[in-house]
């Protein structure tokens, strides 16, 4: 037997996932929604489940003399392929890598950007879930596509709402109270008003609850304040809101977020116990969301747990 084909037999001795990377995409394509502004629509799955990424939108910012890039993907090799979509656009250096949470498919890229020695901004509540939680992620994400992946830190922390120039561009940094989860930041593009919401915006993916319900609520009134004409969700299409009277972005996901509250509160009060609140509530949105199997039961019982207190 020769070399090649004794590799080859004890591959399928382990159970090695042939064509899992032979079939991921070799590069990302990121579409420049408005002048500076490059969005990469990532995949509509689960971190946790899915084959290869990103699945999380990632956003860059072009300014005259340096770049911000918000969100960097879910493991070293998406950060790999992100740097070098980026590289394809310009060679201004990448002075900002900003997270928006800690969820790992938003900040697990990190260190492919250690060698342009960047900041690495996010929420001033970050670092105490990032402690907490990453080694958590790290135990679940042990699939061919996240090998080597080693998660970095936040080197810039944002109390409150901060500008930074990127070059003749300005874009604000905005850090809120607890929504979709303790520590969620928005960055808002002055010169396209442009908002990048992080997963504050779900759109087809169905919203994840890791933070406050009621917190979230609260943060969409806020953002819908701003004179935004696009959103950048963290999952999902671009949407588009030309002025500020018509419908906003976040109307599909608000009736989510508050047929979640009413209903949970009604169960609170009929006595259903949480499991099989879980397992019974709002099934007639099942087909309104992908993923809905996955992560509605679990947004139940997170609503339950805050709501049980009011």
């Amino acid at each position: 037997m020769n070399t090649l084909a004794r590799i080859t037999a004890l591959l399928v001795l382990f159970n090695f996932p042939f064509g899992v990377l032979a079939n991921a995409p070799k590069k990302l394509a990121f579409e420049e929604i408005v002048p500076g502004v490059h969005v990469h629509q990532g995949r509509i799955d689960d971190l946790f489940t899915a084959q290869f990424g990103p699945v999380a939108n990632v956003t860059f910012i072009v300014g005259e003399t340096s770049v911000a890039l918000i969100d960097s993907g879910g493991s070293r090799r998406a950060g790999e392929m992100i740097y070098t979509a980026i590289r394809a656009v310009t060679p201004l250096p990448i002075r900002y890598v900003i997270n928006t949470h800690v969820h790992p498919d938003h900040n697990f890229g990190n260190q492919a950007f250690l060698a342009e020695k960047p900041e690495f901004v996010a929420h001033f509540r970050y670092p105490g879930d990032f402690a907490a939680k990453t080694g958590y992620y790290l135990q679940r994400l042990n699939a061919p596509w996240f090998e080597g992946t080693t998660p970095v830190a936040a080197t810039w922390l944002i109390d409150t709402s901060t500008q930074f120039d990127l070059g003749n561009r300005r874009i604000t940094l905005t850090p809120h109270d607890r929504a979709h989860t303790r520590h969620d930041l928005s960055v808002f593009d002055e010169q396209t008003q442009t908002l990048i919401a992080g997963d504050l915006l779900f759109v087809e993916h169905i919203p994840t609850l890791d933070g406050n319900l009621i917190g979230w609520l609260n943060v969409m009134d806020e953002l819908d304040q701003l004179p935004y004409q696009r959103v950048v969700p963290g999952h999902g299409a671009v949407q588009l809101r030309t002025t500020l009277s018509e419908r906003s972005a976040f109307a599909h996901q608000r009736h989510y977020l508050e047929s979640l509250t009413a209903s949970v509160r009604d169960a609170i009060h009929q006595n259903i116990d949480i499991n099989t609140a879980s397992n019974t509530l709002m099934k007639d949105h099942a087909k309104q969301w992908a993923l809905f199997d996955a992560f509605h039961p679990r947004n139940v019982i997170q609503a339950y747990k805050e709501l049980e207190w009011e």
